[in-house]
């Protein structure tokens, strides 16, 4: 492959364009950052200083792909946690149970690592401006249309004999093959209109919250609105503490309503940290709207010349934590279709077989977990393997035995499929589980 052309310098964009650098002589990243100098969080995505954490399905990626890059985060400051710690529900702690290290760091300086590594590579190189369409040859595309910062009109075309949108969950693909004759991805969607906002709190060396090293704090709605909050050390010596809400329960940028929203958390430790800590931000404040997939492998007919990873395919409720490690494991979907040495004159039917794989164990989960939110409005969620009835017990279940517990970790963080939640013998101990909740 003489040409691989990137749309979307985020970190799926990032980690697809090094492992395109094994297979063409050229990869180009289109963004409207500059991203081989530019330290800033990137435009169109959430702010910072909202925090991320690398499991151990993405650590395994990162390994593969850019060795020594994990070691190289805690080195400067990530922090390790357990990942089975620090769960609670509406104010009860779910049963403690030995995680796996969860690698707790703001998406801003995981992206400034992913570029910097990426730039490294002889065969990468990033061109600043925006695509505004793709350009075709008889049945396969063959390039975009990009435009600088600023300019006006479609902009100039960048041939490639291979295509990757990674523009995130705003890509407009759809809306340009419908231009091209192509039929749009079909897509499913569930409606919970979260918005999360974050602020940042210096941290004493070793310091901890109710002798943990982080809180997850989920309200379920059964005792007021639905929401949460997150608690999670970062690099820089900081905590980071993210307030949840939902539809006109929404969080703001405003600084009183973050600390009232922490006033009332029912685990009292995250509001004696906020109210006693010393801030190091101003408030940042995002929103999503819906978790949303495209099934590219449902299309009738596609183009050859064009894959897409990452958000641009399924974006899930930021919550659960899952959307890095899609993206990882969706550029080894990449590499494993390449790896195939397919005829790039033909459509990437055999990557978006595999993405799907993928998404598809992110999405049962993420999906059944919030059509549970009081709120939420489901379209074309169907297919998922757990109903709202056992979604609930599940959520009670998990507070008295560990090893519900457990195996709902395994399957949040894509160690295991989502069908073994529905499998009998499971269901059974759920049930007896929830039981001894409310007894």
């Amino acid at each position: 492959m003489r040409r691989a052309l990137v749309l979307g310098g985020g970190i799926a964009g990032l980690t697809a364009a090094v492992v395109l650098a094994e297979y063409a002589e050229e990869v180009i990243v289109v963004d409207r950052d500059d991203l081989a100098t530019d330290s800033a969080p990137r435009r169109g995505t959430p702010a910072a200083p909202h925090s991320l954490g690398i499991h151990e399905l993405a650590r395994r990626q990162f390994d593969r792909w850019l060795p020594g890059l994990i070691e190289t985060l805690v080195d400067e400051g990530a922090r390790p946690v357990d990942s089975g710690s620090h769960w609670h529900v509406d104010g009860v702690r779910k049963a403690p149970v030995v995680g796996e290290p969860l690698i707790c760091l703001t998406a801003p300086f995981l992206e400034r690592h992913l570029r910097d590594r990426a730039a490294a590579l002889p065969a990468v190189r990033f061109v600043r401006g925006k695509a505004t369409g793709l350009t075709h040859h008889g049945s396969r595309v063959d390039g975009a249309l990009v435009a600088e910062p600023g300019r006006r009109g479609p902009g100039d075309r960048i041939s490639a004999d291979l295509v990757v949108d990674a523009m995130g969950r705003s890509s407009r693909l759809g809306e340009w093959l419908g231009r091209a004759g192509y039929p749009t991805p079909p897509t499913r969607r569930v409606v919970i209109d979260l918005g999360y906002a974050t602020r940042l709190y210096r941290r004493d060396p070793g310091q901890r919250v109710d002798d943990t090293d982080s809180v997850y704090s989920l309200r379920t709605g059964r005792l007021g609105p639905a929401g949460g909050l997150l608690l999670l050390p970062v690099e820089g010596d900081r905590w980071s503490a993210t307030v949840v809400g939902y539809g006109d329960d929404r969080p703001t940028r405003d600084v009183e309503d973050f600390e009232a929203r922490c006033r009332t958390e029912p685990v009292s430790a995250l509001n004696r940290l906020v109210q006693s800590g010393e801030p190091v931000s101003e408030v940042s404040a995002s929103r999503h709207r819906d978790s949303r997939r495209r099934d590219f492998h449902r299309m009738r007919r596609l183009p050859a010349g064009l894959v897409a990873l990452g958000d641009a395919v399924a974006s899930l409720n930021p919550m659960y934590g899952q959307g890095l490690s899609v993206a990882m494991l969706q550029a080894s979907a990449l590499h494993a279709w390449l790896r195939t040495r397919p005829a790039i004159d033909e459509p990437a039917e055999g990557y978006f077989d595999r993405s799907r794989v993928v998404v598809d164990a992110a999405w049962q989960l993420s999906a059944a977990e919030d059509l549970l939110l009081p709120n939420a409005e489901g379209r074309g969620a169907l297919g998922l393997p757990l109903s709202r009835g056992l979604a609930g017990l599940l959520a009670r279940a998990t507070i008295t035995d560990a090893g519900v517990h457990r195996q709902y970790l395994d399957v949040a963080a894509m160690r295991r499929h989502p069908r073994e939640l529905a499998r009998p013998r499971f269901v059974l101990s759920t049930m007896r589980a929830a039981l001894r909740s409310t007894s």
